[in-house]
């Protein structure tokens, strides 16, 4: 199949709060039909590992709403306009566990819902743990748990873990997971 490039024929903003908007696209398809799309644009987001010591890893419980439940996952959050990937790595590791990263490793990013949103989301490992007196979010609340990699994968398996990017970092350490790749056309955080 030829890569042949799409357009955008129209856009229009049916929704937009914070970093939140939901779009409705008029886009002609490489194929040349013209078809309608919706899509909910969102600036990023970061996911952190939190190794506290050689087999010890950090996790969050919080309160989902759109899950309608308490779930384990690791320390995530948006980027903010201007903030680099690796500045919001750091910032949203020390606002939900009280602890910055005395090393951080991006690992590989991905998109988390592409047949939804263009949403990025960039994985790293944090490491050499130090204690942060940044503030959490008013609006969350977290509990800390500290867990070995065996354990994970215990609650992975049992369906104790069903957060996606969690899944999917914790998989990615248990073997080869996938390489961080360009994409054309994206702007680089």
């Amino acid at each position: 199949m030829s890569l042949k490039k799409f357009s955008v024929q129209s856009r229009k903003v049916l929704f937009s709060k914070g970093p939140i908007h939901l779009v409705d696209c008029r886009v002609r398809m490489p194929s040349g039909r013209v078809l309608s799309r919706q899509i909910i644009e969102h600036p990023g987001a970061v996911v952190v590992i939190p190794k506290i010591s050689e087999d010890r890893y950090l996790l969050i419980r919080q309160f989902r709403f759109a899950a309608r439940d308490w779930l384990w996952e690791l320390p995530a959050g948006g980027i903010e306009p201007g903030e680099s990937v690796r500045s919001a790595a750091g910032r949203e590791l020390a606002e939900e566990t009280g602890f910055r990263p005395g090393r951080l490793t991006k690992l590989f990013d991905f998109f988390p819902t592409p047949g939804i949103s263009g949403e990025i989301m960039y994985l790293f490992l944090a490491e050499n743990l130090k204690p942060s007196d940044a503030e959490g979010d008013d609006d969350e609340e977290i509990e800390i748990g500290s867990f070995t990699f065996a354990r994970i994968m215990k609650m992975v398996r049992s369906g104790e873990i069903v957060d996606g990017k969690t899944l999917l970092a914790f998989h990615a350490l248990n073997g080869p997971g996938p390489g961080s790749r360009r994409r054309r056309g994206k702007k680089k955080h």
